[in-house]
């Protein structure tokens, strides 16, 4: 009898420490759901709290390789991190319809090399400066790699966030 209540206390005892061990994991495991949970919600109100217009698109004339156009700040969301933009142009080139991802080049000074957009100014910029807020207008001049012959040239804008925007217009 003496021995069944050891062996049945010490099975009960490894079982507490065996239980004592695994709270800590499930306790870390909680943690870090409820912090990529918290992660999700800001960007889920990031994204809902953004909100852009591309318009003033000035399309080049025909063999020119220039566009201007401007973003306009229409959410509450701050937009700042340019160089994680996307801006992509569609045209038609001499060598055929072309769709161009353009890369960041920053600040403007003259126009921007081929294959590149750049930040102009930011109109009524006094809040923030260098900072896209609501009521703003981001004005941007870009280079593509080729000239345009004709047509159509659509201007498509993702912010760092997701949220897409775009504009088209027709060459003169």
């Amino acid at each position: 009898m003496g021995l069944s209540n050891a062996v049945s206390g010490g099975i009960i005892l490894v079982a507490l420490v065996f239980a004592l061990m695994t709270v800590p994991k499930l306790m870390d495991s909680t943690l870090s759901l409820q912090e990529v949970s918290s992660s999700v919600a800001n960007l889920e109100d990031s994204i809902a709290s953004t909100l852009i217009s591309v318009d003033t698109l000035v399309a080049p004339t025909v063999n020119s390789d220039e566009i201007t156009f401007s973003v306009n700040g229409l959410g509450e969301e701050k937009l700042w991190n340019f160089e994680r933009f996307n801006v992509i142009v569609t045209y038609d080139g001499a060598s055929g319809k072309s769709t161009e991802p353009l890369s960041y080049a920053g600040a403007c000074s003259g126009q921007p090399a081929e294959g590149t957009w750049c930040v102009d100014s930011i109109s009524d910029d006094i809040l923030d400066p260098g900072i896209l807020n609501y009521g703003e207008s981001l004005e941007v001049k870009s280079t593509l790699a080729e000239d345009v012959s004709s047509g159509i040239v659509i201007v498509v804008v993702g912010t760092d966030n997701g949220v897409v925007a775009t504009t088209s217009g027709l060459v003169p």
